[in-house]
């Protein structure tokens, strides 16, 4: 692609270019990544500037520059070109997508977002569609899936390039249906720019990562975005629908006013998409379905009042893009395993645990709900904080778990660069709020491993440790390292490698 091309796919506020009709044979965002004939993009980020290594992408070949700072370019001399921009982020989105050729306009691509219950959704579409004879590619924080080839995402945040890659290469192997979780964060950075979105999932709304956000409205706005993507999608052939928790105000508020057909999903009658009938018990749930399209019986593997919203909102989907009754049933029957969420080992003492990636007090509450349903003798959970994000949700994360549980462990859980302590602290504010009013028994334990290893001791016959939090994640991160860690993998060890049933019963 030539410069005068490449440039025309996003706006610029100033440029100097050598040669326009240069060749751009590739893009990076890490100077690391350049070769000779590349675009390199310096993005800004909380820890990084990436214009601090713009000398870096010349010396490795770069052919252009793009950032939002004039001065770093004007050190490098007259024969570098360059472009400044207003937000280098939604440039890169906007450039990756026109150099691999616009992918998303020759696919089906549903976006799913919301506070809890994205990846999980994710899965359940991709399995309804794939049965239904559509192949879908999935990429997700948990898990990728381009055709034959699956990868663990090494961050739980997809930037651009990779966006843009991944839909060309599912293009390429003839997949025609792709499925993203769309994260706030990815919404208002702009990092899903130039995708053509055909439908969207809004599983639900509440405060959540306002260490970045800093306010509900920005958080609710980068939400609405999605579905401003899906109306401004004009340009496909194909039909277009938002799919929206209909219990959910702040989703209704945002799919009310579009120009685009809408089904909302619940447990209210009157909703287009309603589930009636709903049992679950530790390892599934069955409900039976009433649409548009008729009704039918659903069984899910996944436990839970959390997971048949989940169930809703994909099975919506499906019958909207097509996909008869019996494939949905046996998409839902039969989804692919999620990674870290309500993984059950049984314990030979005769106790049950349960690891699942409950991180924020919305999505705990819904957790613990479905466990404390089950009926265990004691409920023990494990949770901690995420260190250097929103404190304020602290509080509310130890009242909603010592509200549920008969014994709370406070831990860590990623602490970045801030004092595990602190975290801790926070949530205990919350646990001792709920003490003063029913008996609570708790622990701080800042070692994780430690916190697990007490958990499965304490445990008797009949008794369920919830591990929440890491759920599929694999490193314990702090400020200037990052060590491997898996509560699925810690308590098999606990449990069945290092002496059993001695290891956890002192």
């Amino acid at each position: 692609m030539r410069v005068r091309e490449f440039l025309s796919s996003f706006s610029y506020v100033k440029a100097r270019i050598r040669d326009w009709e240069e060749e751009i044979v590739g893009i990076a965002q890490n100077s690391k990544d350049v070769r000779p004939g590349y675009a390199f993009f310096a993005l800004v980020g909380s820890s990084c500037d990436g214009h601090a290594f713009l000398r870096e992408a010349v010396g490795r070949g770069a052919r252009l520059l793009v950032g939002e700072r004039e001065e770093p370019f004007l050190t490098l001399g007259e024969d570098i070109s360059w472009v400044c921009v207003e937000q280098s982020r939604k440039a890169l989105a906007l450039a990756s997508h026109a150099f691999f050729g616009f992918p998303s306009q020759r696919m089906h691509v549903v976006g799913v977002t919301g506070t809890n219950g994205k990846t999980t959704t994710c899965f359940l579409i991709q399995s309804i569609l794939e049965k239904g004879g559509m192949p879908c590619g999935l990429l997700t924080t948990a898990r990728n899936i381009v055709g034959p080839f699956e990868w663990e995402p090494p961050n739980t945040t997809m930037e651009s390039l990779f966006l843009a890659q991944s839909l060309r290469k599912m293009e390429t192997l003839g997949i025609r249906h792709a499925v993203l979780e769309v994260s706030s964060h990815g919404l208002a950075l702009g990092r899903v720019e130039g995708i053509l979105f055909d439908a969207a999932v809004f599983t639900n709304i509440v405060p959540e990562h306002l260490e970045f956000h800093r306010t509900f409205e920005h958080y609710w706005q980068s939400k609405k975005r999605l579905a401003e993507m899906v109306e401004e999608n004009l340009s496909k052939p194909f039909p277009r629908v938002v799919v929206a928790n209909g219990e959910d105000e702040h989703i209704l508020a945002i799919v009310r006013p579009l120009g685009v057909p809408f089904l909302r999903f619940g447990f209210l009658k009157g909703l287009e998409i309603q589930a009636v009938r709903v049992q679950w018990d530790h390892a599934s749930s069955t409900f039976q379905a009433l649409t548009p399209w008729g009704h039918f019986e659903v069984f899910l593997p996944l436990p839970g009042k959390h997971n048949v919203y989940n169930a809703l909102g994909a099975l919506a989907v499906g019958l909207a893009f097509g996909v008869c009754q019996e494939a949905v049933q046996e998409g839902l029957r039969h989804p692919r395993r999620v990674p870290g969420r309500w993984e059950v080992i049984e314990a030979p003492q005769g106790f049950r645990v349960i690891v699942d990636f409950a991180h924020n007090w919305h999505g705990l509450e819904h957790a613990l709900r479905t466990a404390k349903a089950l009926k265990p003798r004691r409920l023990i959970t494990v949770f901690g904080c995420g260190g250097e994000r929103d404190r304020s949700k602290r509080p509310q994360m130890g009242r909603v778990v010592a509200a549920l549980s008969d014994i709370c462990i406070v831990t860590t859980d990623n602490p970045r660069g801030e004092d595990p302590l602190q975290t801790a602290q926070d949530a205990v504010q919350g646990i001792e709020e709920i003490a003063r009013e029913k008996p609570v028994e708790w622990f701080v334990v800042l070692d994780r491993v430690e916190a697990i290893r007490l958990a499965l001791s304490l445990a008797r016959e009949g008794d369920v440790v919830f591990l929440a939090g890491k759920g599929p994640e694999r490193f314990q991160v702090y400020a200037t390292r990052s060590i491997p860690h898996n509560d699925y993998e810690v308590t098999w060890r606990l449990l069945f490698s290092e002496g059993g049933r001695d290891a956890v019963h002192p």
